[in-house]
């Protein structure tokens, strides 16, 4: 099976040095910590994606700081083919409950930028490399 085409993530910060991650239920990384996010649907932007998208995944409400870039990503886990060219943005959180959506994701968890697991889905360990890089510490 394959999975391709344009998607966004969302890099959310919190206090003490800390982003938001989810851990995925779907395939192709079931089980594997990520950034919230997912695939642009017909007709929307990249930003009303990343919007949508952590509404959807992590019932926040957001709003868009800064693009920290674009990704590329393409190999293959479990049996699934993958292609995907994300944009990542830095958002903040302006209302909402934190709940996880429950059908896609199995687990939300707020990490140390020095915690932060080695094994992430797709590109996101170079999405946060980037974020921290262009980030001064608290």
């Amino acid at each position: 099976m394959k999975f391709q085409g344009r998607t966004t993530t969302a890099i959310i910060p919190y206090p003490e040095n800390k982003i938001l991650l989810i851990k995925r239920s779907t395939p192709p990384f079931i089980g594997y910590w990520a950034l919230p996010g997912g695939r642009v649907d017909p007709g929307e932007t990249v930003e009303q994606t990343v919007v949508r998208e952590v509404k959807e995944e992590t019932g926040l409400d957001a709003e868009i700081v800064r693009k920290v870039g674009e990704y590329h990503e393409k190999g293959s886990q479990g049996g699934y083919e993958y292609d995907y060219h994300p944009a990542c943005f830095l958002v903040k959180p302006v209302g909402g409950e934190l709940k996880r959506q429950e059908t896609e994701i199995k687990e939300i968890k707020l990490f140390r930028l020095t915690e932060v697991p080695e094994v992430l889905a797709f590109v996101h360990t170079q999405m946060i490399k980037d974020y921290r890089a262009s980030t001064p510490p608290e």
